[in-house]
């Protein structure tokens, strides 16, 4: 019944503006269409009416429909270069999925690392922060739990029964740190998480600035770093654990390792798309600097890595086989993209009609002081509420408005966007805050007291991460 309450409302809204000028509300009439209009998005967006990406496309309906913009302008914003950058990215972490080199990874790391209980636990972080940084955390979640489970399995079936009760712990550590690490790994990189995409998609069509790879690297990986490192000391702290891990622990690594066998032609193109857009992604820079010209750009080269694994064979023969295939790209996510693209439609809207400065001019009149006091309580307020609504939706009607106040106050819109968009991704304390939060607790290991133990505390300490070593990173690269 509430689907078919929240499916009708607009479309009778709609019909009732015909009669009644509901909009008298605003200064002009397409002020109120244009918020009209981000309500339902996002309220179809929060209760999935319909697909995201459906929904997105409401803007290429509704905006001409009532004049705002014409049907060239909005279709505009679907195009924008981030969200290519975003695909290509994709694309490459298809090719990681498909051939199992995000396993192998994971598997050599813990073979490095895991000759102790705590080692176990460092290796999972290490692994998961690093593939979270390239695949979207939802996909480096669910490739890490199921080794996970094995090599719980492998203890609890190992361990004599005096250090049971420890290995309980343990688990719980291991899969929340999985699922922290996803997060938090995402907001090292541009593509690492959708929070990232969508602030590099307005500050290009609204502000006309683009931000290099290897700048929001610099900027972004201390925060990350470092609260990492506490998030490990704080569930060392709140859950301890002393788990005697033998010698049978490493042979029963290597053994998930020979089961792999050894680097397949797939896996070998795969790492050499990654590694040479990885390192074009760092180094672009540099290599301008070096030829006195401009002729990359992050787009560009994530494209061009994309095209790499369609394009490279994979072995010598008549009919060499790539890495990816058409039947690939429907694992592609064509959701998200459309979702990138109706919420730049949306803010395009919103700010051609005059409400983001309107809502700009509330704010600053509020006098809340110091822009560092601001921002703060900006990346509080997405902090939070991000634990309840979906960190894209969020981004998508905040953001504007965020960047927008940093302007007005003399600030790059980097400034303020940045720490509201990374806080989107600190979302520790529920279950339903995060699609990895969701899957590790679907292990059965964590209870969502759990969770909300460390969580809590880790909301926090993000937001200090960020305001502190973050806001300081901040103003050197930007």
């Amino acid at each position: 019944m509430t689907r078919w309450i929240f499916i009708a409302l607009p479309f009778l809204i709609i019909g009732l503006d015909a009669v009644v000028s509901w909009s008298n509300l605003f200064p002009t009439r397409t002020m109120g269409h244009c918020l009209f209009m981000a309500a339902w998005m996002v309220s179809w967006w929060i209760f999935e009416i319909l697909p995201l990406g459906v929904t997105a496309l409401i803007p290429m309906v509704f905006l001409p429909l009532f004049g705002i913009l014409p049907l060239k302008e909005v279709t505009a914003t679907y195009s924008n270069p981030v969200i290519y950058l975003f695909l290509g990215g994709f694309i490459i972490a298809r090719g990681l999925e498909k051939t199992g080199l995000s396993q192998r990874i994971a598997l050599m790391i813990l073979r490095a690392t895991g000759k102790s209980d705590r080692g176990i636990i460092i290796g999972f972080m290490i692994a998961t922060t690093l593939m979270s940084m390239w695949i979207s955390n939802t996909a480096t979640t669910v490739m890490m739990v199921p080794i996970g489970m094995s090599i719980v399995a492998f203890l609890k079936q190992n361990l004599p029964a005096s250090e049971a009760d420890h290995l309980k712990p343990m688990s719980i550590v291991l899969f929340l740190s999985i699922a922290y690490c996803a997060n938090v790994g995402g907001i090292m990189t541009p593509v690492g998480t959708p929070p990232n995409v969508v602030l590099l998609g307005f500050v290009n069509d609204i502000y006309k600035m683009e931000v290099d790879f290897w700048r929001w690297l610099l900027m972004a990986s201390p925060v990350a770093l470092l609260l990492l490192t506490l998030q490990y000391f704080l569930m060392r702290r709140v859950f301890p654990f002393q788990v005697n891990v033998g010698g049978d622990f490493q042979a029963f690594l290597r053994q998930k390792l020979t089961e792999l066998g050894g680097l397949d032609g797939p896996q070998k193109v795969t790492i050499l798309a990654f590694s040479a857009t990885a390192f074009l992604w760092v180094f672009k820079g540099l290599i301008h600097w070096a030829t006195d010209t401009k002729f990359l750009n992050d787009t560009s080269i994530a494209i061009l890595g994309g095209l790499m694994l369609f394009l490279l064979p994979t072995k010598r023969s008549l009919k060499p086989s790539p890495v990816l295939a058409q039947a690939d790209l429907s694992h592609l996510p064509w959701n998200i993209v459309l979702l990138f693209g109706g919420g730049m439609a949306m803010a395009s809207s919103l700010k051609s009609v005059g409400l983001i400065q309107l809502t700009t001019d509330y704010l600053a009149s509020l006098g809340i002081g110091s822009p560092f006091v601001l921002i703060a309580l900006l990346a509080a307020v997405s902090l939070v509420l991000t634990e309840i609504m979906s960190n894209v939706a969020l981004c998508v009607v905040a953001l504007p408005v965020m960047m927008e106040l940093g302007v007005s106050m003399g600030l790059s819109p980097l400034i303020t966007g940045i720490p509201v968009a990374i806080c989107t991704s600190f979302a520790f304390s529920m279950p339903i805050s995060t699609p990895p939060n969701a899957i590790v607790f679907g292990t059965g290991f964590i209870r969502v007291k759990d969770m909300m133990r460390v969580g809590v505390i880790l909301n926090f300490l993000g937001l200090v991460c960020l305001m502190t070593v973050g806001w300081l990173t901040l103003h050197w690269l930007f």
